[in-house]
């Protein structure tokens, strides 16, 4: 099965629709996408538009009417739903933790079910606490009454991963917790998901959340046609059309400069070691290495590679620097 590579395997979907009956139109509506193994993609569009529709008949929890979905190569149609469910991770919104069931048990349901050894189900249970940060000897025994909401929201993503399925599933996960709570689970999610290199799709209606966690964000109309499929800086730089500019905003310089990091623009170098110019790590966003160079005075700054320059900056998220001042793009934070 397509499990033999739990770090991601490719899915295909082939002219995939959905026809309710007694419906006048489909609700979704001959969808074609290859998404590649070992990426996170984000369905993203308003609601009603079959994100969740056309996530769900990847593993048949909605049957699809027509069409094919290939998951590593493997046509899943020709499978009993419950075996392939058992294969793909999932996670949803409203967690759906069994209330009477503890912390461990919750995270131990698929590896049993797959009749795994007691002995690799304890060890499994154990490793996946520790990796959503939740100390086993603190959290095995509890019950889902007593965490919050963040909490129970690690506690659905250990249980999705606990079979180590090469494919994830999410439906708005951590949508239903306080922006801070939410914020703070995207960024451990992301960390995870560069460890993982799981093949993921991820529903949500938040663009900020497409942007932040997505390698790939594909962007659905009514019926689940596709109006943008594309990386997210390439979607922020050049939004196929009005549709795809509405979703992104007005601020989608501030969006970039978020997304890329001083590690994707050239730089000049090497750095002097004493140099007077304010210095910012690899790994730093260019929204954070321009807060430096304007808390400094600065048009330049010194970064691992060499020098990163104001003007540079700009060229990267497509700002004319000659015409831009540090005031005008730095203006969002303020």
């Amino acid at each position: 099965m397509f499990d033999r590579d739990p770090a991601g395997v490719r899915i295909e979907l082939r002219g995939l629709t959905k026809h309710y009956p007694g419906q006048p139109a489909p609700a979704v509506d001959n969808v074609n996408l290859d998404i590649p193994a070992g990426e996170l993609v984000v369905f993203v569009g308003p609601s009603g538009c079959g994100k969740t529709t056309t996530m769900k008949m990847i593993n048949r929890l909605v049957e699809p009417t027509s069409g094919e979905i290939r998951i590593g190569g493997e046509d899943v149609l020709n499978l009993h739903p419950d075996e392939l469910r058992r294969h793909i991770g999932y996670a949803i919104q409203q967690v759906g933790l069994f209330p009477h069931l503890t912390v461990g048990e919750n995270v131990a349901l698929v590896p049993k079910l797959l009749g795994w050894p007691a002995a690799k189900v304890a060890d499994r249970v154990e490793e996946l606490l520790s990796l959503v940060n939740l100390e086993p000897g603190a959290y095995h025994d509890r019950y889902p009454r007593q965490l919050s909401g963040g909490q129970q929201q690690r506690v659905g993503v250990a249980r999705a991963l606990a079979a180590d399925p090469p494919v994830m599933l999410m439906d708005e996960p951590f949508g239903a917790t306080d922006p801070i709570t939410r914020e703070h689970l995207q960024s451990e999610f992301a960390k995870l998901q560069k460890k993982l290199r799981k093949t993921i799709i991820f529903v949500t209606h938040d663009f900020e959340e497409a942007i932040t966690l997505g390698d790939r964000i594909a962007v659905l109309r009514e019926r689940s046609h596709i109006a943008q499929y594309d990386t997210p800086a390439n979607i922020l730089a050049a939004p196929a059309d009005d549709y795809v500019a509405g979703f992104i905003g007005q601020d989608a310089t501030l969006k970039r400069l978020a997304l890329l990091t001083v590690d994707d623009v050239p730089a000049v170098g090497p750095v002097p070691s004493s140099n007077g110019l304010p210095r910012v790590d690899a790994g730093t966003s260019l929204r954070e290495a321009l807060d430096t160079m304007v808390a400094h005075g600065s048009d330049r700054c010194a970064t691992p590679s060499g020098v990163l320059t104001y003007t540079a900056l700009c060229e990267a998220v497509g700002t004319d620097g000659a015409k831009t001042g540090h005031e005008e793009v730095a203006a969002g934070d303020r």
